[in-house]
């Protein structure tokens, strides 16, 4: 039975070779998106499997109460969290210090190379399963000079030399003996490093300055994290133990910062990644909303597929009636017809997987172009398992898009299919098939609407004005090299006017902020703020409302003198800009500065946010970036005479430049505002697809079971227009009813889009009317192709079968 149950399903599957084409075309382009989510998922479920006991490890977090309200989620913690825990409680089996503030320049020899890593415990290697290939596990991190290297940084620092007991200088950190290097790691990892240090030689470095202060500050919660490894059955203990942490240390006090208390919670190290939105992470991990997002995505593209075989799949109902009607006669019972049926769809299903694989290839290689992809380093590698879940998720889509089909066909009664009363009772089946129509083109018309609507935010972001002079000026990082030497060297290059220097990137997500109060007894604020100097407040053109910009002999050792915007003013209780000139201010380090300026309020942020308060600051210790203004037309000249003064200034970290406007630019890109973009494009694209092959396909099926009639009203006379109009007046109605459903829908799930900017667009109802003339064009030509055809095509023919 079940061998007669397959050679039926391919024997109707090649008889009806137009409707099959579009039904595996259309189950393929869908599933293709559905393994592409397979792929991702597996590969993100995989991070940091790999360690004994991980259900058993857990990252502590820190989620900090603002005093405005507001809360933010951190995946760090103090590093006096990690001793509370290991010195006060009997809840960890091992506890692991981390701190991040160890990145720079390794040299040995001749060699340097730029790494990064962070500070560990020696518990590290006992916690984590990180396998040494050379080196003693036991003793790597236990002195303050131990340091082991990732087998990659080891061979660009050593070559295919012996390392360990050599000694590497770490420019800032002093010297580090190589006391392990790492194996290949055995799976994917949410921790990003290409050295670690032994926690050991902190004492020193915080006293020398070289890092922040962390070992005994509560109030540090920026540059450390705590992994604790629990013992069995501690996990109520746990949740106690951290809420008597905060109180004992943060409870009556009041903070110096935009803080009002913390609270501290465990995240198991299986839910790092993927897992909940968290600020300042240690390394990759993606965000679950991510997958949640391309998985709806996937899901509905899924659905409108699945809808395209069902509305066929009814549609030929009647053709294959008497079929049925035949079976139940000669004995088949209902589940034996829906079998038949459910198999043909499964066998449509495993067909399709064979053409989404071809398409997931190209699919991969658009997707991992996003800079999500490169973000979060994915690669979406396959193997046998991957295969397995392919087959598996291809006979799933196959039992789903065939269920309602089944059900509804091995339900007809074989007395009225026989005597000719089914086709009678059609009401029914045909609102059916105009309702999965017209969601479909309601889909359609959200996904194009959406995609215009954030096509014309994307052009308003990247055309905005941010009130500044952003054109002409080159930003080039400087690496920590000496900004006074490159700035002496460069001057006398033709075409350059003016050469200035700041903290970090205007205009991006790139930020620095602190703490401010207009008296030392008054509760501080947070505000954000740039280090810069006079030139680069220059280069900007920003506006004075008063005041002047900073004095040309500040000391560079002791600041001294501000410069505030006008939003600043209410906070600090001035009135006017004229009336904050000269007033004194004070820094979160008690720091008295000056108000020497007052500025016109600009964007200094993405146009994501509002303008708020800012503080222009000269600390040259934080200049991070020299910001060069040149004339028109000279930036190939200015980046030729860059480059050889940049090598021998610097001849181990590649020249980083970019314009200004387009680091502010490629800000959208980095925020995956643009991803979304391209995501949507093509997720629009496929449902535009779907549902025109959907609608060829019941238009076809229609001008043939009604082409005898046409024929005869050819006959009688009836024009081609006339023929044409009533073939296709019900389709369009359709797509009508569709696009007025989908007009609204569009509109509201625009707004939702758009609300996480605090700039955007003035978007009128002329605009999602694209989206209709679009659609409606289509779906014009989709009927038109072929109800002009039937209704040109000579009745003679037609006729002279009856």
């Amino acid at each position: 039975m079940i061998k007669n149950i397959f050679l039926t399903s391919f024997r109707n599957i090649f008889r009806n070779p137009v409707f099959s084409f579009i039904n595996v075309f259309g189950l393929a382009v869908s599933m293709s998106l559905g393994l592409l989510i397979i792929l991702i998922v597996k590969e993100q479920y995989a991070f940091d499997n790999f360690h004994k006991d991980a259900d058993r490890i857990y990252r502590i977090n820190t989620k900090a109460i603002r005093k405005d309200g507001g809360s933010e989620n951190y995946a760090s913690s103090p590093y006096v969290m990690g001793t509370a825990v290991k010195d006060g409680y009997s809840f960890a089996e091992e506890v692991v210090r981390i701190n991040r503030q160890f990145n720079g320049d390794a040299s040995y020899q001749t060699v340097s190379v730029p790494i990064h890593g962070f500070f560990a415990d020696s518990s590290f290697l006992d916690v984590f399963n990180f396998q040494l290939e050379s080196g003693n596990p036991s003793t790597a991190l236990n002195g303050p000079d131990g340091i082991i290297l990732t087998r990659e940084t080891a061979k660009k620092i050593f070559g295919n030399g012996e390392t360990i007991g050599k000694i590497i200088s770490f420019r800032g950190y002093g010297n580090f003996t190589v006391k392990g290097v790492f194996k290949e790691f055995p799976g994917k990892t949410h921790f990003d490093f290409e050295a670690i240090a032994s926690s050991s030689a902190l004492p020193a470095l915080e006293k020398l300055q070289v890092v922040m202060e962390s070992l005994q500050n509560w109030d540090n919660y920026y540059t450390s994290y705590v992994y604790v490894k629990l013992k069995r059955g501690q996990l109520v203990e746990v949740r106690s133990a951290l809420a008597e942490i905060s109180r004992k240390n943060y409870a009556g006090r009041n903070l110096e910062t935009r803080d009002k208390a913390y609270e501290f919670y465990l995240q198991p190290l299986r839910k790092i990644s993927p897992g909940p939105i968290l600020s300042n992470n240690l390394g990759r991990s993606l965000p679950q909303m991510v997958l949640l997002f391309l998985g709806i995505l996937a899901l509905v593209i899924l659905v409108m597929a699945g809808l395209n075989y069902t509305n066929l799949m009814i549609a030929k109902s009647l053709k294959r009636s008497r079929e049925i009607g035949v079976r139940k006669v000669m004995g088949a019972s209902r589940w034996q017809v829906f079998s038949q049926f459910i198999t043909e769809s499964v066998v449509f299903a495993l067909f399709s997987l064979i053409a989404s694989y071809i398409i997931l290839q190209f699919l991969k290689s658009a997707f991992l172009q996003l800079h999500l992809t490169q973000e979060f380093s994915i690669d979406l590698k396959e193997d046998a398992w991957v295969y397995s879940y392919f087959i598996l998720f291809a006979i799933l889509v196959g039992f789903l898009a065939g269920s309602l089909p089944a059900g509804y066909l091995s339900g007809f009664k074989p007395v009225l299919v026989l005597k000719d009363m089914w086709g009678k009772k059609t009401n029914t089946r045909q609102l059916l098939r105009k309702g999965l129509m017209v969601v479909q083109f309601t889909l359609s018309m959200i996904f194009i609407a959406v995609v215009l609507i954030l096509y014309h935010q994307m052009k308003f972001l990247l055309k905005a004005d941010y009130r500044i002079n952003d054109k002409n000026i080159l930003n080039v990082r400087l690496l920590g090299n000496d900004y006074n030497k490159l700035a002496v060297e460069l001057q006398s290059v033709p075409g350059v006017k003016q050469i200035g220097f700041v903290s970090h990137s205007l205009g991006t997500f790139e930020d620095y902020s602190d703490d401010y109060k207009r008296k030392p007894s008054d509760a501080s604020f947070t505000m954000r703020d740039f280090r810069a100097d006079a030139n680069f407040i220059s280069n900007l053109r920003i506006q004075f409302a008063a005041g002047k910009n900073f004095s040309p002999d500040l000391n560079g050792e002791k600041e001294s003198e501000v410069i505030i915007n006008v939003k600043a003013l209410m906070l600090f209780g001035f009135k006017s800009p004229a009336e904050a000139i000269g007033q004194q201010i004070y820094a979160a380090d008690s720091t008295p500065l000056r108000v020497v300026g007052v500025v016109k309020n600009f964007h200094f942020r993405p146009m994501n946010y509002e303008i708020g308060p800012l503080a222009f600051r000269y600390r040259p210790r934080d200049f991070q970036i020299m910001s060069i203004s040149f004339e028109p037309g000279s930036k190939d000249r200015l980046i030729a005479a860059l480059s050889p003064i940049w090598r021998k200034t610097d001849p181990v970290h590649p020249l980083q430049y970019a314009l200004m406007r387009d680091e502010m630019n490629d800000s959208y890109t980095t925020s995956g505002f643009s991803d979304i973009l391209k995501v949507m494009e093509y997720v629009s694209f496929l449902s535009i697809v779907l549902a025109c092959l959907g609608m060829l396909g019941m238009v076809m099926y229609n001008t043939q079971l009604r082409i005898k009639e046409v024929s005869v009203r050819k006959v009688v006379g009836a024009s081609v227009r006339d023929v044409t109009v009533l073939l296709s007046r019900s389709f369009m109605w359709l797509i009508c009813i569709g696009v007025v459903i989908g007009v609204p829908a569009s509109w509201l799930l625009s707004n939702l889009f758009l609300q996480n900017f605090a700039y955007k667009i003035s978007y009128s109802i002329l605009l999602i009317m694209e989206g209709v003339f679009i659609i409606v064009f289509l779906g014009l030509i989709t009927v038109g192709s072929q109800t002009i055809r039937a209704a040109t095509s000579n009745p003679v023919k037609s006729l002279r079968t009856e």
